[in-house]
């Protein structure tokens, strides 16, 4: 009989079915989360999803974990080019968005992205390129045509532009971008009227916008409508109360009117709106700093680091007004939680690397900026401060190359093409100074080293009335800045007409009175008038007005010293340093002063705080291997000019007197003949190094080459026992019969020296021969 089935099998194989199922449904999603695409558009869409709310740098953290996954996904790319954008990181969207159209050729919002930024950055040609390349395969490109409109706009070509942003309009009579575009051009090319008729149509197209109210408001501004503009601008904050960009130009319009009290009341109206928006709650501080009130800034960045401890970018900001207030402590304390909280932060690093450069420790700085760099290499700040770090080594020339760099990622970049115009004026490269200065003057048409370092290029071209002429603009400008009277004060002592100096140098103190430079400038006049003790009295009540005036300070010793007032001059210099311990005109005044009054050991140790300070230390070096030597520490002296050789062989001053040393103390004469001859061929005309190297010969064997130079070292130093006596040793392996007459000169003039006692000695040869 067969065997029936039993019922209660069949669930087993169900059972097996539905276990079947949910293993494919489990490798199913295994593999999806496997997936590196379906991946990357999970962090693609978070990313989105972020920068919608307008958390830039959020957004960016997804996009870049895709791009973890593929660096050639372009989505991702492109999306992480647009956060650079709105964070400002302008130079790494450029390259992003290079990257972009290199993987993508015709993706023509990353093109049009790239010829803004060209545009923004005064590449106005590039700019016209991009626009027209996007047109040659889509001409009916709107963003294109206006994009093309702004780029001839900026070239000059007012017609084009103006034909090509009307036709954008007819193509495209609903977009309100379009008629603002027009407007702009229109009201650049001074056609006020049809820009306003065409801000009023944008406002019609896109009546909840405020962009057609705040170019409205802008355009009255220009034709000084200015309760006009006040009403546009509210009506604009109404409409987008967290907008802070209304309440910015608002303020700013009344900066500009000398409201600053209205303009201050603006933004901190702001503050309080907006309490957790960080463009609208540091308005007013980032409005201090603009105005270059630090003092408030300090205090206001103060009180909203303490309401917003987390807020990073807030952090470095404050750090970054401590810094400029010299408050280096604090500053430091403020980057080092920064870096802490996030390591390889660029503008963490870059503002301690700024910290070390100010503590004057330049071989720290370029470390934790070259970190910033490898991090961060698009840095036009880092790059800037690495060159002052390299200039305090005097590494000018790496000082250079980052400057250039700084001005290349950033064109609009004041400090860094001042510190290039620095150079230049010391190279003596006046073409190269004029264009600085005409880069310089139209980006800070207000400040003073554009035409300062204009009229210094001018003057030393001949050209003294154009030199006259730009400072005369200077002081146009900037009727208030005490440089401008300065500086034609300094060109009216070059012309020797004095009078007029001091009128100009007295113009600057009525706006200083404790201008320096004013009272340099005064000093020297007198000086060459003879009233030296009116400029010191001067000079005296301003210190006294200003008491912890480094420079003024630094000027009152340099007059008690002329005046031979030299304890006075001594307290001066010494006072100056304690305030500044940087200050390397000062301890360099203070060690001359110190060595001339016989105080060996205290220059000594002034001379030792310089050289870690000093960009050029080889200068120093020297004078303080002169002191060691004058106490009798040859050993120490010869250490210091090898020091100074290592950092500049060719230093004809180490040189000659290492040579020296290394003749009378059992050196070998060979090595200190190549010594002296280094020393001979940078001090052709030196009596100096003529006996150094004469005398060098001599302790080689060579006296009949000898015999010339000393003659000549003779000639010019006739009073110098040394020279006397070297000759007469000379003429003595000569059997020249003037060998007697040289060595009792050489006792005559200095009887009681070390160079009498040999000159006897070899006397008492003679006799006995």
């Amino acid at each position: 009989m067969p065997t029936t089935p039993k019922f209660g099998n069949r669930p087993r194989i169900a059972f097996w079915v539905t276990v079947l199922t949910i293993s494919a449904l489990s490798i199913a999603a295994s593999g999806c989360h496997r997936d590196p695409v379906a991946r990357m558009q999970k962090f693609v869409t978070q990313g989105d999803g972020y920068f919608k709310d307008g958390k830039y740098p959020e957004a960016q953290i997804m996009y870049s974990r895709a791009l973890q996954i593929d660096a050639r996904y372009v989505p991702a790319l492109y999306k992480s080019s647009q956060c650079s954008m709105r964070m400002g990181n302008f130079a790494l969207a450029f390259q992003q968005l290079l990257r972009t159209v290199e993987l993508e050729p015709q993706n023509w919002p990353a093109h049009l992205d790239i010829g803004k930024l060209y545009l923004g950055g005064g590449k106005y040609n590039e700019a016209k390129q991009r626009a027209t390349l996007v047109l040659t395969s889509n001409p009916d490109n709107i963003d294109a045509k206006m994009l093309l409109s702004e780029a001839d706009a900026a070239l000059g070509h007012q017609d084009d532009a103006l034909a090509e942003a009307t036709e954008a309009t007819q193509q495209a009579p609903t977009r309100a971008d379009v008629f603002i575009n027009l407007a702009l051009l229109q009201q650049r090319a001074g056609k006020l009227a049809e820009a306003e008729a065409n801000l009023q149509k944008a406002q019609s197209l896109e009546p909840a916008s405020i962009q057609p109210k705040m170019f409205l408001a802008g355009l009255y501004q220009v034709q000084k409508k200015f309760d006009d503009a006040r009403k546009q601008y509210e009506i604009a904050i109404q409409a987008e109360p967290k907008n802070p960009a209304p309440r910015t130009a608002l303020a700013a319009m009344y900066f500009a009117l000398g409201q600053s009290d209205q303009a201050e009341r603006v933004l901190a109206e702001a503050k309080a709106a907006l309490p957790d928006v960080p463009a609208a709650y540091r308005m007013l501080g980032d409005y201090y700093i603009a105005r270059g009130n630090m003092t408030k800034a300090e205090d206001e960045f103060a009180a909203l680091l303490a309401a917003h401890p987390g807020d990073l970018n807030l952090k470095k900001t404050y750090a970054q007004v401590l810094i400029k207030n010299q408050k280096l402590d604090q500053a430091e304390k403020l980057v080092e939680e920064v870096l802490k909280s996030s390591p390889g932060d660029g503008d963490g690093l870059v503002q301690r690397g700024e910290i070390q450069v100010l503590r004057h420790k330049p071989d720290d700085a370029i470390v934790t900026l070259q970190e910033a760099l490898k991090n961060s290499p698009d840095n036009a700040s880092g790059h800037y401060q690495l060159g002052l770090a390299y200039n305090q080594k005097g590494n000018v020339q790496q000082a250079e190359t980052e400057w250039r760099q700084a001005v290349k990622l950033q064109p609009k970049y004041p400090e860094a093409w001042r510190s290039l115009g620095t150079l230049a004026t010391q190279r003596r490269d006046w073409h190269e100074l004029e264009s600085i200065a005409a880069r310089l003057t139209t980006l800070a048409p207000g400040a003073a080293e554009g035409y300062i370092f204009s009229a210094t290029a001018r003057a030393n071209q001949g050209d003294m009335a154009g030199a006259e002429l730009a400072l005369k603009r200077l002081v146009e400008l900037a009727p208030q800045n005490p440089l401008g009277y300065v500086e034609l004060g300094l060109l009216r002592l070059q012309q020797k007409r004095l009078p007029e100096a001091g009128t100009f140098f007295h113009q600057a103190l009525d706006r200083d009175p404790a201008s320096a430079q004013a009272l340099e400038g005064l000093a020297t006049i007198e000086m060459r008038e003879g009233h030296l003790t009116a400029s010191l009295q001067r000079v005296q009540d301003a210190v006294n007005k200003s008491p912890n005036n480094v420079a003024l300070i630094y000027l009152l010793g340099q007059l008690q010293q002329r005046n031979s007032q030299f304890t006075e001059a001594e307290q001066s210099f010494s006072k100056a340093a304690a305030l500044d311990p940087g200050n390397i005109a000062s301890l360099a005044a203070l060690a001359a002063l110190q060595a001339r009054q016989g105080e060996t050991d205290s220059a000594i140790a002034t001379y030792q705080r310089i050289v870690p300070l000093a960009p050029n230390p080889v200068n120093f070096l020297v004078p303080l291997g002169a002191l060691y030597e004058s106490k009798g520490d040859w050993q120490q002296a010869q250490a210091t000019y090898q020091r100074a050789l290592s950092l500049q062989p060719d230093n004809a001053f180490a040189a000659n007197n290492l040579a020296y040393l290394l003749l009378e103390h059992g050196g070998d004469p060979n090595v200190a003949l190549s010594l002296a001859q280094t020393a001979r061929r940078g001090m052709t005309d030196s009596p100096n190094s003529a006996d150094t190297l004469a005398w060098a010969y001599y302790n080689t064997g060579a006296y009949t080459v000898a015999r010339p130079l000393l003659e000549d070292a003779v000639k010019k130093a006739p009073a110098n026992a040394s020279y006397r006596y070297h000759l007469g040793m000379v003429y003595q392996k000569l059997k020249d019969p003037r060998a007697k007459a040289a060595l009792e000169e050489a006792i005559k003039l200095k009887p009681d020296s070390p160079y009498a006692d040999s000159a006897r000695k070899a006397l008492s040869e003679l006799a006995g021969t």
